[in-house]
């Protein structure tokens, strides 16, 4: 995101009626360090609040961690949310996950450094600490239905992306009708945590591939929303499985769906293939591209 972006972002939040608590997230931040710094220093002048994620594939060494730890804090970061999650350590070492914890705890204190989700601290270590650990040895390591308990109950997996294409297989998929009751105006309407891309695209909660809004239009969060979006909050995936069952072919996965989000990511994957450019909602193009 170019520094000129990062400005307008944070300048639309700061003139929102109730300005929220700011994450500044990719990706990864902490590889454009100075950006990531040139942020922080933006949203303490704009006085908005702010917090840095980080997923510590940067941290290489504590004592050059600390130091950035600590130049980010003068700079006026509120706090630090670190990742440990078993997707982070297929990619990582957890040796620079808990270096990453131990420079911050030194810097801001306990009190804020967030680690999410703390258990997995110690779950990752039951591993090689100084290796990655693919995501397949929990299931050799402790079965599949316990490698399923971990993964979608303990870490609280959301089933879109590709999650449901890859971990489905450790839980019950169910037919498109059981989501039938279920709508998604919590999750696009009520929602938290949600994200301002670098595209201008405004991201509910983590419904990936989905945009609300540009928001970099004058009143972003205001109906009327974009036809898919406006379909999802009235009638859930059910009632897009249903339009585009009958406007375009789209036919059930035979082996059902981990989860509502599953069921929605792929009929919007559907949707892209054979009818993208209608449907302008469906962005950015390389979440699909990615699945």
């Amino acid at each position: 995101m170019p520094a000129e972006t990062l400005k307008q972002a944070l300048e639309t939040v700061a003139g929102w009626p109730r300005p929220p608590e700011v994450h500044l997230t990719g990706g990864e931040p902490f590889l454009h360090f100075e950006l990531l710094l040139e942020g922080v220093r933006m949203a303490a002048g704009l006085g908005v609040t702010c917090y840095v994620e980080t997923g510590a594939s940067w941290c290489l060494d504590q004592a050059e961690a600390t130091e950035r730890f600590r130049t980010l804090r003068q700079a006026g970061l509120q706090a630090v949310l670190i990742s440990c999650s078993p997707f982070h350590a297929e990619r990582i070492p957890p040796i620079r996950t808990l270096q990453a914890v131990e420079a911050a705890q030194e810097v801001f204190g306990s009190g804020r450094v967030i680690v999410y989700l703390p258990e997995f601290l110690e779950i990752v270590q039951r591993f090689d600490l100084e290796r990655p650990t693919p995501v397949a040895r929990y299931e050799e390591m402790f079965g599949r239905e316990e490698a399923g308990r971990i993964l979608w109950g303990g870490y609280g997996i959301i089933s879109g992306g590709r999650s449901g294409y890859k971990l489905g297989h450790l839980v019950e998929c169910r037919p498109p009708e059981v989501f039938a009751e279920e709508d998604c105006s919590g999750n696009i309407l009520l929602a938290h945590h949600s994200h301002m891309d670098l595209y201008g695209n405004y991201i509910p909660a983590f419904c990936g591939g989905l945009t609300a809004a540009d928001w970099r239009a004058e009143d972003p969060l205001q109906r009327p929303y974009p036809p898919l979006v406006e379909l999802l909050i009235e009638s859930g995936p059910y009632g897009l499985f249903e339009l585009v069952g009958k406007r375009y072919g789209y036919r059930p996965l035979p082996g059902g769906y981990a989860g509502k989000c599953h069921l929605c990511v792929d009929l919007r994957w559907h949707l892209v293939r054979v009818k993208g450019d209608d449907y302008p909602e469906l962005r950015p193009a390389g979440f699909y591209e990615n699945i």
